[in-house]
């Protein structure tokens, strides 16, 4: 395979990226097949369907262990297909709340944090419901999850990719 930039012949490795293509700045691929360019020195992924890419992401977001900040928030409900009004409306709270929550001017309270995950999680990973909020049930139910909503990275590892197709 050539570099579509230069047409130097690529090679083929393993190792992680930092995947700020889907909008989220935590997310990190680990151990993923990656494609070299020894002249340009460019590094990307070898990626999956953009369906099962989406569903990694997805569940790695609802099983994470920190609060939901306002990009994660902000994903999971355009990955949903809703309004603010209309998720406002699923969580019984205001779309002023919604805004402050995805422009992190206010943090996601505990109990609605769970609500917006679990309904992610029927909504986006109906063949996964059970496994996935049991995890999610773990996580917030232990001394994993951190309450604070505080920049720690979302790990995709390869094997996850493994099991989402």
């Amino acid at each position: 395979m050539n570099c579509p930039k230069c047409t130097e012949e690529t090679t083929r490795t393993v190792g992680n990226y930092h995947l700020t293509e889907c909008g989220l700045d935590n997310v990190w691929l680990e151990e993923w097949p990656m494609v070299n360019c020894p002249k340009c020195e460019v590094s990307k992924p070898v990626l999956p369907d953009p369906a099962i890419l989406e569903k990694l992401l997805i569940e790695a977001i609802v099983c994470h262990e920190t609060r939901l900040d306002g990009d994660s928030i902000l994903f999971l409900r355009r990955s949903m297909g809703l309004t603010a009004i209309a998720l406002a409306e699923i969580l019984r709270t205001s779309r002023a709340e919604i805004s402050r929550w995805e422009n992190d001017r206010v943090e996601i309270s505990p109990y609605l944090d769970f609500r917006l995950r679990m309904e992610a999680t029927r909504r986006l990973l109906p063949d996964r419901v059970g496994d996935t909020q049991l995890e999610i049930a773990d996580v917030l139910s232990t001394d994993r999850y951190q309450p604070q909503a505080e920049e720690r990275p979302i790990r995709i590892p390869l094997s996850m990719a493994a099991t989402a197709g």
